[in-house]
């Protein structure tokens, strides 16, 4: 067994760099889901140009050759032919083979590229099946990959990021982890608590050379540095999160103060319904704007005001929830009108939520009765002026949506995207914090190497060095069939 990779010298580890007590039950689960063969369509249901069975297990190639009669084939290269069964021929096809380990999962992959025929693919596949593999599960492809070394556990949840990600942002965040970026931020954190605690560990092992003093001044700067480091990794979540699901923001204020225009303005299409009567909008409406590679998820509610209407009360109620639901909330004015009792209820429904808030002044183009100042006075923010119709002032709304969007995200910086990541980070900087106190109270410095390893352990569930199998199974069941 190797110490090495679980630093500190008192948990040991096995070759495959999981804990030692685990290791033991980790391989079995291995073997048990890598002895046999799987196979699964690995292209979206439906019809389409090409459809992809993807074989995968130490009898791939035998699979291919009882499916695709053929004495040999080399590495990578695609081969014409016919999958017949029984004589009788169910598709022609495109087959490649992929020796292990150069494939995706680490072991012999087989792929068959037939006509995108929902019915003619699973008829393939039903003779895969018959020919020696097993279904596979969801995720066990890359969760293959995993076991198999051939990727951390950030780069395969990256893959169903990247797979699930609905705008440019969400595929370039998910793409950098996939890429590895993570996984070598959190090796690097990793190394530097390594040689940290390889100081400790002579002073544990020394005593008589009364060390703890020197060391403790010479790794407090180093720990604090690494400390802040984990903790603005950590605080990039918000901006990774936005990238990855979207910022869901809800358009409110009083009926009839152009809501449903703005909702069309930003989207570029009549989404919404617009007319001079107050109240037009009885529901809520949603609409995703892709808005400088951020997916922004518009709601034009319906307006804010007493009604002893039933119908409507009940939408002034939906409105409520959708601004409790939305990250942000724009509180739109009538400028050609005066401040009223209505905007003044809107504004308290605003501020007893949680989203933050972004006043506009619409009707730019009609007759100004009210300004800036006016509005600055009355609810104390300076709003952005805008006419929903003409579009003037909605390139600049845009770009206020975006920076909002990104006001945590710095150039090129790495973002966290997975909650899972955040609590690990997070963690393992408190445990890095309670070393820290330990060195400057005295005490013991065992106790530092226990907290010290206990940072380093947390840094390990990102790349799933030290994650337990229950962690390892909840993420691979959000995979989609064949991936």
């Amino acid at each position: 067994m190797n110490s090495a990779a679980w630093p500190g010298g008192r948990i040991f580890t096995g070759a495959d760099g999981f804990p030692a007590a685990e290791s033991g039950a980790r391989t079995d689960r291995r073997e048990e889901m890598t002895n046999d063969t799987i196979a699964a369509i690995a292209t979206p249901p439906g019809t389409g140009g090409v459809a992809v069975i993807r074989i995968s297990g130490p009898d791939a190639e035998a699979v291919l050759k009882k499916v695709f009669p053929r004495a040999s084939f080399t590495h990578g290269q695609m081969v014409y032919g016919s999958v017949r069964r029984n004589g009788e021929l169910l598709d022609t096809v495109m087959a490649v083979l992929f020796y292990a380990p150069k494939s995706y999962t680490g072991e012999q992959t087989a792929e068959l590229h037939c006509h995108g025929s929902a019915v003619g693919v699973r008829r393939v596949l039903g003779y895969v099946l018959e020919c020696g593999a097993r279904p596979a599960e969801p995720g066990e492809f890359t969760r293959r990959a995993f076991l198999n070394g051939k990727m951390d556990l950030s780069q395969a949840e990256a893959v169903c990021d990247f797979i699930s990600a609905s705008s440019q942002a969400g595929a370039k965040a998910s793409l950098g982890q996939l890429a590895g970026k993570l996984k070598e931020r959190v090796l690097s954190y990793q190394d530097r608590l390594t040689d940290a605690l390889a100081r400790v560990e002579a002073v544990v092992e020394y005593p008589e050379e009364n060390l703890e003093e020197e060391v403790s001044e010479e790794l407090l700067p180093v720990l604090k540095e690494l400390q802040k480091g984990l903790l603005g990794l950590a605080d990039t979540y918000r901006a990774g999160r936005i990238a990855k699901e979207g910022l869901r923001v809800a358009i409110a204020g009083k009926p009839n103060v152009g809501k449903s225009s703005l909702l069309n303005a930003l989207a570029g299409m009549d989404r919404a319904i617009v007319a001079d009567v107050p109240g037009t909008t009885r529901d809520t409406i949603e609409q995703g704007v892709d808005i400088g590679g951020i997916m922004i998820y518009l709601t034009d509610t319906a307006g804010i005001r007493s009604t002893s209407d039933e119908i409507e009360a009940q939408g002034v109620k939906r409105s409520e929830n959708a601004i409790n639901e939305s990250k942000l909330a724009i509180f739109m004015l009538d400028g050609s009108g005066k401040i009223t009792e209505e905007d003044h209820l809107a504004m308290r429904t605003l501020k007893k939520s949680k989203a933050d808030l972004l006043v506009v002044l619409n009707k730019l183009d009609a007759r100004e009765r009210l300004s800036e100042k006016d509005v600055k006075k009355e609810f104390g923010v300076l709003p952005l002026r805008i006419s929903a119709k003409t579009g003037a002032g909605i390139d600049e709304l845009k770009q206020k949506l975006l920076k909002y969007a990104e006001q945590d995200k710095t150039a090129g910086e790495l973002l966290i995207t997975n909650e899972r990541h955040v609590f690990a980070l997070r963690r393992a900087a408190g445990e890095i914090g309670e070393a820290m106190e330990a060195m400057e109270q005295g005490i013991d410095m065992d106790c530092v190497t226990i907290d010290l390893n206990a940072a380093w352990a947390s840094l390990g569930e990102i790349t799933g060095k030290t994650v337990s199998e229950e962690i390892i199974d909840r993420i691979f069941t959000k995979f989609c069939l064949g991936k």
